[in-house]
């Protein structure tokens, strides 16, 4: 599984998600929600925003509603 983070100008944070390699990949678009994560249950408040069968059409959806890929820190 592979995770990327994109976000708006706001700061609201969406998540790429790869759930497999290949063929047959599966890529989500989920949101965490912030006040599991304060509140301890960081496990809890992932919401599924979409689904697709390619990277191209999740991004395209993205970028579409705003956001951008996150820069990673080193």
């Amino acid at each position: 599984m592979e995770i990327e983070v994109w976000s708006d100008e706001f700061g609201v944070r969406w998540e790429l998600v790869e759930l497999s390699y290949g063929e047959g990949s599966e890529f989500l678009i989920r949101e965490r929600n912030s006040l599991d994560v304060l509140d301890g249950d960081g496990r809890e408040g992932l919401a599924i925003l979409a689904r697709f069968n390619t990277r191209e059409s999740a991004e395209a959806y993205l970028y579409e509603e705003g956001f951008e890929p996150s820069p990673r820190s080193t």
